[in-house]
């Protein structure tokens, strides 16, 4: 009996052994199939279609002979826009109605029209702001028209109606890419703008 136990034992080793080498390696196969699975992340898609979308944040403005830093809140729905500025130093709060072809601006102590509208924003800017192109631009499109897009290291910079946007952050809202920092400038007038809040519906 001894013997015949003691001829089975190397057998038993043999075939432990062998399970234990196929153990580890199964274990080794999934740890090293977690450290190089790929981490899911959610799709985003561009802003190519929005016509319903809120965003609000920080805005800062220097020109020629103004400077200063606020806040500011957009709402679109379709073709209008309802924009509230507060805030910067020489521009004060404004209250913008937008749509394709028509800008009007609440100052607290007049409402102006038309290009009365137009050259009171450029004063107050330093430069002429093309108000019907602003929807496109804060969504990190070129506006129709001509306009040329380049790439200066991590920023996607476009050059529209005199303007150069540098677009240096974005960030997702309901799977869709938007910006989230980028700093536009027209000569000496330059608006730096953060935006902390985006809402799209």
């Amino acid at each position: 009996m001894r013997e015949a136990i003691a001829e089975e034992m190397p057998v038993f080793f043999r075939v432990t052994r062998h399970a234990s080498r196929i153990t580890t390696c199964l274990v080794a196969a999934v740890l090293a199939g977690c450290a190089t699975a790929p981490k899911s992340s959610a799709p985003t898609r561009e802003p190519t279609a929005l016509q319903s979308w809120q965003a609000s944040g920080r805005m800062a403005v220097s020109g020629a002979d103004t400077g200063g830093s606020g806040s500011f809140s957009w709402r679109q729905a379709g073709g209008d826009a309802v924009v509230q500025l507060r805030g910067p130093v020489g521009i004060g709060s404004l209250r913008l109605l937008i749509d394709d072809t028509h800008l009007r601006i609440d100052t607290g102590e007049q409402i102006l029209e038309a290009d009365a509208a137009q050259n009171e924003l450029a004063a107050r800017l330093g430069a002429v702001v093309p108000a019907q192109s602003l929807r496109f631009w804060l969504l990190g499109q070129a506006a129709p028209g001509e306009h040329a897009w380049r790439q200066a290291g991590e920023s996607m910079l476009l050059e529209q109606q005199g303007w150069l946007i540098d677009y240096q952050k974005y960030g997702a809202s309901a799977g869709v890419r938007v910006p989230t920092k980028f700093v536009a400038t027209n000569g000496p007038a330059k608006i730096r703008i953060v935006i902390d809040r985006w809402q799209i519906e």
